[in-house]
């Protein structure tokens, strides 16, 4: 029997972790008390890690489709399948019939992260989707505005914080997002303990909500109107003077946007009153450690980048951007693009680089839309999709207006999914080709320390070598690019990959300040080809990021640093990095973007309309981390389950009671989901989780389908989108509720 240690890596958390293995099988799973950034927390995903791994209905060898089943197949016949049919689209109809989607799980494998532009690349379409157009791009792009770096995404250094406000996020349940903060509700309770306060703003009583200093419910939708409210009052109170603040491009554009947002003018549409605008206004700025998170509540609704906006624009009029218990940027220890070449200054952000074929909709951080996604696929034309490889993904389930998507994917002439279950989307494929166990694969959260609140990272080695019919998903998707390139499925990736390797390091090696700037590229891969070839990338990106050897030039860590602590790295709390870590043309925060003051004028407009009898928000659970977790039993849990929470207010006035079935509806569609009456939720505010629907999933994911739940995002019109980013708003949205006739 064998004690491994590890990443949980199944959400943002990033718990370390003990597993418990005997006879190559995962027999428990706890919290590795020696960890250097969880210290001991993990929650019930962690812990249902070996039902995860063991699950009857968990694919184990690739799935071909024949006579329209999907049967067992070899390897060699998956490969030579899509060699083929990807090699007659693309002689037929071009690189641009071809798309990549790669969904949630795939932040949690470095593989796939690694590897997935380099798919779309090779390809050579710029159809990219991923779920982040689903949830988090309106902060990426406001972070790419302001500082030049669409990874320039501040996090709470909760630990040394003595006020955190919580907007639209549910971290309790979450257990962070986009924050890599490890058992939060215990940093939070320490953060009490030392005097300090926390405040939710959120139209449920959350979890986290239930655990704040305070709790103010705010109208869905309304954020950026109290956002607005109260930046007016700290300009009016004056912003003190900090590094920050003398970097803003434009600071009296700014004000002269934000004149008419007094907090009177605000209060009715945000549903909070002036005098408590102007209170937590004055507490923000007086309180020397102070910062203001939101999440995807603030990103998925009607003004979704002017919220995020606002939030940068409060962090620096109250002096708290960048600043130690405020809101800091991490240094992350691979590196990344404001930690590599001249500091201060860079070639700056953009959006709209390209656009979308059908409805022109701009390119977002080197993605389309996925507002977009469908009608690329079902509308005829020249560059129609009509191969898509799907990574760890389930846009049948993701995507608003989800009977298009799944009429769209049917149509396709390739289905590729990389998955490990026979999922919603899965089920349409032509191939499935399933990721390795646990244990048969290296681990390290690339995509999530980005977020982390310490210097952080933890590299979990590969404990047993693949089995006979399992491959690493670095093979599935570098023999996927050699198939896109021509070279057949059976080519040499690894010299392939080391041809891509040796261009990326001649690069670097020409970048000013880099960490190898003038030293000879063949003496750098030298060292790297001492390492398998699936190590290199990581210990190059180690070796030239800020806390790197420098390939010998300084002290420094590699990746046999962190080999050997398993337990993790921990390079040392948050720094204030401005000016060094913006990216901008200027060397300055560029906050006065136009778009930002022509969203003012529509939230300004927005402020009169009147305001709908019910608007649907989104659910958090903690057992469930979107669809796939659902078939899990250790997790079905009566706090996790499909239900459209109601203020009892409203159920009375309708005559609902718990376990009626209602009607939800938008103009697009309706569903018929139980209820669940609660005080937790604001009168005119209807909540349903995401990710639900299993219905025909029966002989796939047989506990999934016994509890399939509704799919809410079949009512979801992805018509009201973000002017920026083209986000969707699935939270805000108005619907009506009626008691169901067939209840």
């Amino acid at each position: 029997m064998d004690h491994v240690r590890t990443t949980c890596s199944l959400c943002e958390a990033s718990c370390g972790a003990v597993m418990t293995v005997e006879d190559g099988k995962i027999l428990k799973l706890a919290a590795d008390r020696e960890d250097a950034l969880s210290g001991g927390f993990i929650c019930a995903k962690g812990a249902a890690i070996p039902d995860l791994e063991a699950d009857p209905d968990r694919i184990r060898s690739p799935l071909l489709r024949k006579n329209g089943k999907l049967q067992p197949a070899s390897w060699e016949d998956a490969y030579a399948f899509i060699d083929g049919r990807l090699s007659a689209i693309l002689a037929e109809h071009g690189p641009q019939a071809t798309s990549v989607y790669v969904g949630n799980a795939a932040a949690h494998n470095l593989n796939i992260i690694t590897y997935f532009e380099d798919l779309a690349k090779a390809l050579g379409t710029t159809n990219l989707f991923t779920a982040a157009s689903l949830d988090q791009n309106p902060r990426q792009v406001v972070s790419g505005l302001l500082y030049g770096d669409e990874f320039a995404l501040y996090v709470p250094d909760i630990d040394r914080s003595q006020l955190v406000w919580i907007m639209g996020a549910n971290p309790a349940e979450s257990n962070g997002s986009m924050m890599v903060a490890p058992g939060f509700l215990g940093r939070m309770q320490k953060m009490h303990e030392r005097g300090g306060r926390s405040i939710v703003f959120d139209p449920r009583r959350t979890m986290t909500a239930d655990r704040a200093s305070e709790y103010i419910p705010i109208a869905p939708s309304g954020d950026a109107a109290f956002l607005a409210g109260v930046a007016h009052t700290l300009l009016k109170l004056g912003p003190p003077e900090t590094t920050a603040l003398s970097l803003v491009d434009d600071l009296k554009q700014i004000a002269a946007w934000l004149t008419p947002f007094t907090p009177d003018a605000v209060a009715d549409a945000c549903g909070i009153d002036a005098d408590t605008i102007v209170r937590l206004a004055t507490e923000l700025q007086e309180t020397e450690a102070a910062a203001v998170y939101g999440r995807i509540g603030t990103t998925t609704q009607h003004f979704s980048s002017l919220t995020c906006w606002l939030m940068d624009i409060i962090n620096i009029l109250a002096g708290n951007l960048d600043a130690v218990g405020g809101s800091m940027f991490p240094k992350p220890l691979l590196a990344q693009p404001n930690t590599i070449g001249p500091s201060g200054v860079g070639e700056g952000f953009t959006v709209g680089k390209w656009t979308s074929r059908v409805s022109g909709a701009p390119e977002v951080v080197s993605q389309i839309p996925m507002a977009c996604m469908a009608e690329e696929m079902d509308t005829p034309g020249d560059g129609q999709i009509r191969a898509l490889f799907c990574l760890a993904g389930n846009p049948v389930t993701a995507s608003p207006d989800t009977k298009r998507m799944q009429a769209a994917l049917d149509g396709l002439d390739l289905l590729v999914c990389l998955d490990i279950y026979q999922g919603e989307t899965a089920s349409k494929a032509d191939v499935i080709l399933p990721s390795p166990p646990r244990l048969a694969r290296p681990n390290y959260d690339a995509y999530l320390y980005r977020f982390a609140v310490r210097s952080y990272g933890r590299y979990t080695q590969q404990y047993r070598p693949l089995d006979m019919h399992e491959r690493s998903d670095r093979e599935t998707l570098l023999r996927l690019m050699a198939i896109a390139k021509g070279h057949g499925w059976d080519a040499d990736i690894d010299a392939l990959e080391e041809a891509e390797l040796a261009a990326t390091v001649e690069v670097m090696t020409q970048v000013p300040q880099s960490a190898i700037e003038g030293r000879e590229p063949s003496e750098i891969m030298d060292m790297l080809r001492a390492l398998e070839p699936g190590e290199r990338r990581m210990d190059f990106g180690l070796r030239i990021g800020p806390f790197g050897d420098g390939f010998g030039s300084r002290d420094g860590i590699t990746l046999q640093t962190l080999k050997d602590s398993p337990q993790g790295v921990d390079c040392g709390a948050l720094v204030p990095r401005l000016p060094e870590s913006l990216r901008t043309r200027t060397g300055r925060i560029e906050a006065a973007h136009g778009i930002f003051g022509e969203e003012l004028e529509r939230l300004s407009a927005w402020l009169g309309d009147p305001r709908p009898q019910f608007t649907l928000i989104g659910r958090r659970q903690l057992r469930s981390n979107n669809s796939w977790f659902h078939n899990i039993e250790k997790l079905q849990h009566p706090t996790r389950e499909c239900t459209a929470q109601i203020n009892p207010g409203d159920a009375d006035r309708l005559g609902i009671a718990s376990g009626d079935l209602v009607r939800v509806s938008t103009p697009k569609a309706a569903i018929e989901v139980p209820a669940e009456v609660t005080d937790a939720l604001s009168p005119g505010v209807v909540s349903i989780p995401h990710g639900w629907g299993h219905e025909k999933l029966e002989g796939k994911l047989n506990v999934a389908a016994a509890n399939p739940g509704v799919n809410v995002n079949t009512i979801v019109d992805y018509g009201d989108v973000d002017p920026l980013t083209w986000n969707g708003r699935v939270n805000g949205m108005p619907v009506d509720v009626v008691i169901s006739n067939t209840g």
